[in-house]
Protein backbone atom coordinates (compact mmCIF):
# COMPACT_ATOMS: atom_id res chain seq x y z
CA UNK A 1 0.00 0.00 0.00
CA UNK A 2 1.13 3.55 -0.73
CA UNK A 3 0.95 6.08 2.12
CA UNK A 4 0.19 9.77 1.59
CA UNK A 5 3.58 10.66 3.12
CA UNK A 6 5.42 8.34 0.74
CA UNK A 7 3.46 9.74 -2.19
CA UNK A 8 4.31 13.34 -1.25
CA UNK A 9 7.98 12.40 -1.00
CA UNK A 10 7.86 10.61 -4.33
CA UNK A 11 6.24 13.57 -6.10
CA UNK A 12 8.72 16.06 -4.60
CA UNK A 13 11.63 13.92 -5.78
CA UNK A 14 10.08 13.56 -9.22
CA UNK A 15 9.52 17.30 -9.42
CA UNK A 16 13.15 17.96 -8.46
CA UNK A 17 14.41 15.65 -11.23
CA UNK A 18 11.94 17.11 -13.71
CA UNK A 19 13.13 20.68 -13.07
CA UNK A 20 16.69 19.59 -13.69
CA UNK A 21 15.88 18.03 -17.05
CA UNK A 22 17.07 19.73 -20.20
CA UNK A 23 13.74 21.42 -20.95
CA UNK A 24 12.62 25.03 -20.35
CA UNK A 25 10.20 24.23 -17.55
CA UNK A 26 10.70 20.53 -16.86
CA UNK A 27 7.74 18.15 -17.04
CA UNK A 28 4.19 19.00 -15.91
CA UNK A 29 2.98 17.40 -12.72
CA UNK A 30 0.38 15.19 -14.41
CA UNK A 31 3.30 13.38 -16.06
CA UNK A 32 4.82 12.80 -12.63
CA UNK A 33 1.54 11.40 -11.35
CA UNK A 34 1.44 9.01 -14.28
CA UNK A 35 4.95 7.81 -13.47
CA UNK A 36 3.94 7.33 -9.83
CA UNK A 37 0.95 5.18 -10.76
CA UNK A 38 2.86 3.08 -13.27
CA UNK A 39 5.81 2.53 -10.92
CA UNK A 40 3.63 1.44 -8.00
CA UNK A 41 0.86 -0.27 -10.02
CA UNK A 42 -1.55 0.96 -7.33
CA UNK A 43 -4.12 1.97 -9.94
CA UNK A 44 -7.25 1.74 -7.84
CA UNK A 45 -5.71 3.18 -4.68
CA UNK A 46 -4.28 6.21 -6.45
CA UNK A 47 -6.84 6.87 -9.20
CA UNK A 48 -10.03 5.41 -7.74
CA UNK A 49 -12.52 3.04 -9.31
CA UNK A 50 -15.94 2.98 -10.98
CA UNK A 51 -18.74 1.89 -8.66
CA UNK A 52 -21.70 -0.23 -9.78
CA UNK A 53 -23.88 2.88 -10.10
CA UNK A 54 -21.38 4.42 -12.53
CA UNK A 55 -19.93 6.97 -10.11
CA UNK A 56 -16.21 7.22 -9.53
CA UNK A 57 -14.82 6.53 -6.09
CA UNK A 58 -11.92 9.02 -5.63
CA UNK A 59 -8.34 7.87 -5.22
CA UNK A 60 -5.44 9.29 -3.23
CA UNK A 61 -4.38 11.60 -6.06
CA UNK A 62 -7.66 13.52 -5.69
CA UNK A 63 -6.23 14.90 -2.44
CA UNK A 64 -3.27 16.45 -4.25
CA UNK A 65 -4.65 17.46 -7.62
CA UNK A 66 -8.00 18.60 -9.02
CA UNK A 67 -7.44 17.70 -12.66
CA UNK A 68 -7.78 13.96 -12.08
CA UNK A 69 -9.51 13.38 -15.43
CA UNK A 70 -6.42 14.45 -17.33
CA UNK A 71 -4.20 12.30 -15.11
CA UNK A 72 -6.36 9.19 -15.53
CA UNK A 73 -6.43 9.61 -19.31
CA UNK A 74 -2.65 9.99 -19.41
CA UNK A 75 -2.07 6.92 -17.24
CA UNK A 76 -4.50 4.97 -19.43
CA UNK A 77 -2.61 6.01 -22.57
CA UNK A 78 0.77 5.26 -20.99
CA UNK A 79 -0.49 1.86 -19.79
CA UNK A 80 -1.65 0.94 -23.28
CA UNK A 81 1.70 1.97 -24.77
CA UNK A 82 3.56 -0.15 -22.21
CA UNK A 83 1.48 -3.22 -23.03
CA UNK A 84 -0.59 -3.12 -19.83
CA UNK A 85 -3.74 -3.69 -21.88
CA UNK A 86 -6.09 -4.98 -19.17
CA UNK A 87 -5.15 -2.07 -16.91
CA UNK A 88 -5.65 0.32 -19.83
CA UNK A 89 -9.22 -0.96 -20.33
CA UNK A 90 -10.04 -0.29 -16.69
CA UNK A 91 -8.45 3.17 -16.79
CA UNK A 92 -10.10 4.31 -20.03
CA UNK A 93 -13.40 3.16 -18.55
CA UNK A 94 -12.57 5.12 -15.40
CA UNK A 95 -11.90 8.17 -17.58
CA UNK A 96 -15.30 7.61 -19.25
CA UNK A 97 -13.64 6.99 -22.60
CA UNK A 98 -15.79 3.95 -23.34
CA UNK A 99 -14.85 3.89 -27.02
CA UNK A 100 -11.16 3.41 -26.27
CA UNK A 101 -11.86 0.95 -23.44
CA UNK A 102 -13.88 -1.26 -25.78
CA UNK A 103 -11.40 -0.89 -28.64
CA UNK A 104 -8.70 -2.49 -26.48
CA UNK A 105 -11.01 -4.97 -24.74
CA UNK A 106 -12.45 -6.24 -28.04
CA UNK A 107 -8.93 -6.98 -29.30
CA UNK A 108 -8.12 -8.84 -26.09
CA UNK A 109 -11.36 -10.85 -26.16
CA UNK A 110 -10.92 -11.82 -29.80
CA UNK A 111 -7.64 -13.57 -28.93
CA UNK A 112 -9.07 -15.88 -26.26
CA UNK A 113 -12.71 -16.51 -27.20
CA UNK A 114 -12.35 -20.08 -28.41
CA UNK A 115 -10.00 -21.20 -25.62
CA UNK A 116 -11.28 -23.34 -22.79
CA UNK A 117 -11.56 -21.75 -19.36
CA UNK A 118 -9.12 -22.40 -16.55
CA UNK A 119 -8.65 -21.23 -13.00
CA UNK A 120 -7.57 -17.57 -13.12
CA UNK A 121 -6.77 -17.87 -16.83
CA UNK A 122 -6.50 -14.70 -18.96
CA UNK A 123 -9.77 -15.73 -20.63
CA UNK A 124 -11.60 -15.92 -17.30
CA UNK A 125 -10.22 -12.54 -16.19
CA UNK A 126 -11.25 -10.90 -19.44
CA UNK A 127 -14.67 -12.54 -19.36
CA UNK A 128 -15.29 -11.22 -15.85
CA UNK A 129 -14.15 -7.73 -16.86
CA UNK A 130 -16.28 -7.78 -20.01
CA UNK A 131 -19.34 -9.08 -18.17
CA UNK A 132 -19.11 -6.28 -15.58
CA UNK A 133 -18.78 -3.62 -18.28
CA UNK A 134 -21.66 -5.10 -20.27
CA UNK A 135 -23.97 -5.02 -17.26
CA UNK A 136 -23.09 -1.41 -16.45
CA UNK A 137 -23.25 -0.18 -20.05
CA UNK A 138 -26.64 -1.83 -20.55
CA UNK A 139 -28.01 -0.33 -17.34
CA UNK A 140 -26.39 3.11 -17.36
CA UNK A 141 -25.48 3.73 -20.99
CA UNK A 142 -22.13 4.44 -22.62
CA UNK A 143 -20.48 6.78 -25.12
CA UNK A 144 -18.98 4.13 -27.41
CA UNK A 145 -19.90 3.98 -31.11
CA UNK A 146 -22.63 1.61 -32.24
CA UNK A 147 -20.13 -0.43 -34.24
CA UNK A 148 -17.82 -0.85 -31.24
CA UNK A 149 -20.58 -1.82 -28.82
CA UNK A 150 -22.16 -4.23 -31.33
CA UNK A 151 -18.81 -5.99 -31.78
CA UNK A 152 -18.40 -6.16 -28.01
CA UNK A 153 -21.73 -7.92 -27.48
CA UNK A 154 -21.16 -10.34 -30.37
CA UNK A 155 -17.82 -11.31 -28.83
CA UNK A 156 -19.52 -11.89 -25.47
CA UNK A 157 -22.12 -14.11 -27.15
CA UNK A 158 -19.33 -16.07 -28.83
CA UNK A 159 -17.71 -16.57 -25.43
CA UNK A 160 -21.00 -18.03 -24.20
CA UNK A 161 -21.10 -20.34 -27.23
CA UNK A 162 -17.61 -21.68 -26.55
CA UNK A 163 -18.30 -21.98 -22.81
CA UNK A 164 -21.21 -24.30 -23.63
CA UNK A 165 -19.25 -26.11 -26.32
CA UNK A 166 -16.31 -26.89 -24.03
CA UNK A 167 -18.74 -27.92 -21.26
CA UNK A 168 -20.28 -30.50 -23.59
CA UNK A 169 -23.67 -28.74 -23.73
CA UNK A 170 -23.73 -29.12 -27.50
CA UNK A 171 -27.44 -28.67 -28.23
CA UNK A 172 -27.57 -25.49 -26.18
CA UNK A 173 -24.40 -24.22 -27.85
CA UNK A 174 -25.92 -24.87 -31.28
CA UNK A 175 -29.05 -22.99 -30.23
CA UNK A 176 -26.89 -19.98 -29.27
CA UNK A 177 -25.19 -20.13 -32.67
CA UNK A 178 -28.56 -20.18 -34.43
CA UNK A 179 -29.66 -17.06 -32.55
CA UNK A 180 -26.40 -15.27 -33.36
CA UNK A 181 -27.04 -15.71 -37.10
CA UNK A 182 -23.33 -15.61 -37.91
CA UNK A 183 -23.22 -18.77 -40.01
CA UNK A 184 -25.82 -20.55 -42.17
CA UNK A 185 -27.44 -23.81 -41.14
CA UNK A 186 -29.58 -23.92 -44.30
CA UNK A 187 -28.48 -23.57 -47.92
CA UNK A 188 -30.89 -20.70 -48.55
CA UNK A 189 -29.14 -18.71 -45.78
CA UNK A 190 -25.65 -18.92 -47.27
CA UNK A 191 -25.71 -15.78 -49.43
CA UNK A 192 -27.23 -13.67 -46.66
CA UNK A 193 -24.62 -14.83 -44.14
CA UNK A 194 -21.77 -14.22 -46.61
CA UNK A 195 -23.04 -10.65 -47.11
CA UNK A 196 -23.22 -10.15 -43.34
CA UNK A 197 -19.69 -11.51 -42.92
CA UNK A 198 -18.35 -8.62 -45.02
CA UNK A 199 -19.69 -6.17 -42.43
CA UNK A 200 -17.87 -7.68 -39.45
CA UNK A 201 -14.54 -6.31 -38.28
CA UNK A 202 -11.38 -8.30 -37.68
CA UNK A 203 -12.13 -9.02 -34.02
CA UNK A 204 -15.13 -11.11 -35.07
CA UNK A 205 -13.77 -12.43 -38.38
CA UNK A 206 -10.66 -13.97 -36.85
CA UNK A 207 -12.87 -16.30 -34.79
CA UNK A 208 -14.82 -17.72 -37.74
CA UNK A 209 -12.44 -20.66 -38.34
CA UNK A 210 -12.97 -21.85 -34.74
CA UNK A 211 -16.71 -21.11 -34.90
CA UNK A 212 -17.11 -23.13 -38.10
CA UNK A 213 -15.06 -26.04 -36.77
CA UNK A 214 -16.86 -26.13 -33.42
CA UNK A 215 -20.26 -26.00 -35.11
CA UNK A 216 -19.30 -28.76 -37.54
CA UNK A 217 -18.07 -30.86 -34.61
CA UNK A 218 -21.46 -30.43 -32.95
CA UNK A 219 -23.28 -31.52 -36.10
CA UNK A 220 -21.00 -34.53 -36.50
CA UNK A 221 -21.37 -35.53 -32.85
CA UNK A 222 -25.16 -35.38 -33.17
CA UNK A 223 -24.93 -37.42 -36.37
CA UNK A 224 -22.68 -39.99 -34.70
CA UNK A 225 -25.10 -40.37 -31.82
CA UNK A 226 -27.90 -41.34 -34.21
CA UNK A 227 -25.80 -44.40 -35.05
CA UNK A 228 -25.72 -45.36 -31.37
CA UNK A 229 -28.36 -46.78 -29.09
CA UNK A 230 -29.60 -43.55 -27.54
CA UNK A 231 -30.93 -40.23 -28.74
CA UNK A 232 -30.45 -36.78 -27.23
CA UNK A 233 -33.57 -34.78 -26.29
CA UNK A 234 -33.20 -32.79 -29.50
CA UNK A 235 -33.01 -35.99 -31.56
CA UNK A 236 -36.05 -37.41 -29.77
CA UNK A 237 -38.02 -34.39 -30.98
CA UNK A 238 -37.18 -35.34 -34.56
CA UNK A 239 -39.08 -38.66 -34.35
CA UNK A 240 -42.32 -36.93 -35.36
CA UNK A 241 -40.56 -35.54 -38.45
CA UNK A 242 -39.59 -38.90 -39.86
CA UNK A 243 -37.24 -40.46 -37.34
CA UNK A 244 -33.51 -40.82 -37.25
CA UNK A 245 -32.86 -40.95 -41.00
CA UNK A 246 -34.77 -37.72 -41.49
CA UNK A 247 -32.74 -36.12 -38.73
CA UNK A 248 -29.47 -37.35 -40.27
CA UNK A 249 -30.52 -35.78 -43.56
CA UNK A 250 -31.10 -32.45 -41.79
CA UNK A 251 -27.64 -32.65 -40.25
CA UNK A 252 -26.07 -33.40 -43.64
CA UNK A 253 -27.78 -30.36 -45.18
CA UNK A 254 -26.54 -28.18 -42.30
CA UNK A 255 -23.00 -29.47 -42.78
CA UNK A 256 -23.17 -28.78 -46.52
CA UNK A 257 -24.32 -25.20 -45.83
CA UNK A 258 -21.27 -24.68 -43.59
CA UNK A 259 -18.90 -26.03 -46.24
CA UNK A 260 -20.43 -23.79 -48.93
CA UNK A 261 -20.25 -20.77 -46.64
CA UNK A 262 -16.61 -21.47 -45.74
CA UNK A 263 -15.73 -21.50 -49.43
CA UNK A 264 -17.49 -18.22 -50.22
CA UNK A 265 -16.49 -15.88 -47.40
CA UNK A 266 -13.65 -13.45 -48.24
CA UNK A 267 -11.36 -14.90 -45.59
CA UNK A 268 -8.55 -17.42 -45.90
CA UNK A 269 -9.22 -20.25 -43.48
CA UNK A 270 -6.23 -22.20 -42.14
CA UNK A 271 -5.51 -25.28 -44.22
CA UNK A 272 -6.05 -27.68 -41.33
CA UNK A 273 -9.43 -26.08 -40.59
CA UNK A 274 -10.59 -26.57 -44.17
CA UNK A 275 -9.34 -30.14 -44.18
CA UNK A 276 -11.13 -30.98 -40.92
CA UNK A 277 -14.40 -29.38 -42.07
CA UNK A 278 -14.36 -31.42 -45.25
CA UNK A 279 -13.41 -34.59 -43.38
CA UNK A 280 -16.30 -34.26 -40.94
CA UNK A 281 -18.77 -33.51 -43.72
CA UNK A 282 -17.61 -36.60 -45.63
CA UNK A 283 -18.03 -38.76 -42.52
CA UNK A 284 -21.67 -37.70 -42.42
CA UNK A 285 -22.34 -38.98 -45.95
Amino acid sequence: MVSNTWMRKFIVEKAHHARNEDTPWGRPFHVLYSELVLETREFELLLGRVERDGTRKPGCIDKFHRDTQRIIELVAKDSAEKGLSEEAVTLFDLAKNHEKALEILNKLLSQVISASSGLQSPRDRLHAMAFDLAQRYRALGHNASQSRINTFFVLLDLMQFFNLYHAGELDTALDVMRKLKLIPLKNDMVEERVASFRQYNDEIRRNFPDVLLATMNILYENYRKTRGSGLSPLMESQRDDGGQEKYREILRHQARALITFAGLIPYRLPGDTNARLVQLEVLMN
